[in-house]
């Protein structure tokens, strides 16, 4: 069974120290996974894609696409979105991914090691997406915690830092919580957005079979602004009757960062959809080159 992992970026140094974080975050993707697709949308002109800025290991197992800011306005137009838009790119990446499992997950991220990432693989059911919940962690402390003599960081990662509880808002839940359309339809819609997302900061590492979502086309790519897509791939996932997992186990890291959010680049919470509104050229089929 192959594993993809499917991430995504731009060279423009997002929170700051954005190489020495995906550095970190990608040498244990390509340690761990069978293949990583790697999405560089929207680098400016004249500057390099992330990733050749960055010092890999095993690039061999690296899978990078390029969207230029020409292709962009090609793509979108004058629509209002991210300057790195998730959705259009991590789905530029799920249509290119050739695992049977799939892994959505972002650029300052560290990963499991492979034999705990092949159990999970092996756990997920074709019907469900399994998310991770994940703990933060700073830079600094990542410094201090590995000196340059220590490879196997993602070995001991839980040793000296622990593992996140599992929770939605202040309730700890444990070992999993599991949403299915016959819960979440029990409670009034303006609460779905909080079941769909089974734990906090769900879009971090979102695992299913590739099946499903091309069942579900991916992310919904009418919401190119911040916030709500994560959880609305995982909503798309319990309406067409699947489950969404949320567990602790195999513990995953972000590396925090500053935040640049402002209230205009938002996505509604009512941008939500039950159901696909992609059409069947979702994840730029035509206008970018695939195998």
């Amino acid at each position: 069974m192959k594993v993809s992992a499917v991430c995504c970026g731009r060279n423009d140094n997002y929170g700051g120290f954005l190489n020495e974080r995906a550095t970190y975050a990608l040498n244990s993707m390509l340690k761990s996974f069978d293949e990583v697709v790697y999405v560089d949308w929207n680098t400016e002109t004249g500057k390099n894609i992330l990733t050749d800025d960055l010092v890999l290991e095993n690039r061999d197992k690296l899978k990078t696409i390029t969207v230029t800011p020409e292709m962009v306005k090609d793509i979108i137009g004058d629509a209002p979105a991210q300057k790195m838009c998730e959705v259009m790119a991590r789905n530029v990446g799920i249509r290119r991914a050739t695992g049977d499992i799939i892994v959505n997950t972002n650029v300052d991220v560290i990963c499991p090691p492979k034999e705990q990432l092949e159990v999970l693989a092996k756990k997920v059911r074709p019907d469900e997406m399994i998310v991770l919940s994940r703990m933060n962690i700073q830079l600094e402390h990542l410094h201090k915690a590995f000196p340059d003599s220590v490879k196997d960081i993602q070995e001991y990662m839980p040793v000296i830092f622990g593992i996140e509880p599992l929770t939605v808002g202040q309730k700890i839940m444990a070992p999993t919580l599991s949403v299915t359309k016959d819960v979440i339809t029990q409670f009034p819609e303006e609460m779905h957005h909080r079941l769909a997302s089974v734990v906090t900061s769900c879009g971090d590492f979102q695992v299913a079979h590739r099946d499903l979502l091309m069942k579900i086309r991916g992310f919904e790519e009418s919401q190119k602004k911040r916030n709500f897509a994560d959880t609305t791939i995982q909503y798309k996932v319990i309406m067409s009757g699947g489950t969404v997992t949320g567990t602790n186990f195999p513990p995953i890291y972000h590396i925090d960062h500053e935040r640049d959010e402002k209230e205009s680049s938002f996505n509604s919470r009512h941008s939500m959809s039950a159901h696909t509104t992609n059409d069947e050229n979702w994840g730029c089929w035509l206008k970018i080159d695939h195998d």
